[in-house]
């Protein structure tokens, strides 16, 4: 499975979820989201025609940035070269592969690849559905050569968008090894001291209502 990501020519970007069909005539329709806080619609529907058409100046009313699509077994050693500088505790790469192949941790979850608009590959991230209403993030990593261009952030907000899409009432939780200010860009928020176990790396959160008992017990066995 694969989506495209796209920046409108006014600058935002979005999240192209499919084609639909028009009820009245059959006419192809995009469904894509928001990937920015709209506070009129996360979700919407333009004729497919005008989706890939150009304005009046002859830009691009929509032009694809990159694509995200599920991590396969043949991208693995690619996924993790992207974290090893950080994570690698004296490993060299192969042993580093080796290990996480054998642990059980790492085996969890549903992994996401960012490609940029040339098939490169540039950053990836794990999924970790602890319920029906609460996913984790973890191993958010970019490759070396493309930090700080904001692929992470990308992928991290396309990735929530796709699974609000099916359930608009998540909550997301993430460790931040990075500045926590580059997540709460993305709706996160640092929680209470009585949730942070493993300083000094802070746990995070989406949502402004108090984490349930339920959840604040994900926290202690994150990973």
């Amino acid at each position: 499975m694969s989506w495209t990501l796209y920046r409108h020519y006014k600058g935002n970007h979005y999240l192209r979820l499919g084609v639909a069909a028009h009820s009245e005539d059959l006419s192809p329709q995009v469904v894509y989201r928001c990937l920015y806080d709209n506070p009129e619609a996360r979700t919407w529907v333009r004729p497919q025609p005008m989706f890939d058409g150009v304005i009046a100046d002859g830009r691009q009313r929509f032009t694809p940035v990159g694509r995200l699509r599920l991590v396969q077994p043949e991208d693995m050693r690619t996924v993790l070269a992207f974290g090893y500088d950080a994570w690698k505790h004296d490993k060299t790469f192969d042993q580093y592969c080796a290990a996480k192949d054998s642990d059980p941790h790492h085996q969890r979850g549903t992994r996401y690849l960012l490609e940029d608009v040339a098939g490169q590959s540039v950053a990836a991230l794990n999924v970790l559905r602890f319920r029906e209403s609460l996913i984790g993030f973890a191993s958010v990593a970019t490759s070396p050569e493309q930090r700080g261009k904001g692929y992470a952030s990308l992928l991290l907000r396309a990735v929530m968008e796709l699974h609000r899409f099916a359930q608009p009432d998540l909550r997301f939780l993430l460790f931040s090894e990075i500045k926590p200010a580059i997540y709460e860009r993305l709706g996160f928020r640092v929680l209470p001291p009585e949730h942070q176990h493993f300083l000094p790396t802070p746990a995070m959160a989406t949502g402004d209502t108090p984490l349930s008992i339920v959840e604040a017990e994900f926290l202690k066995v994150y990973f």
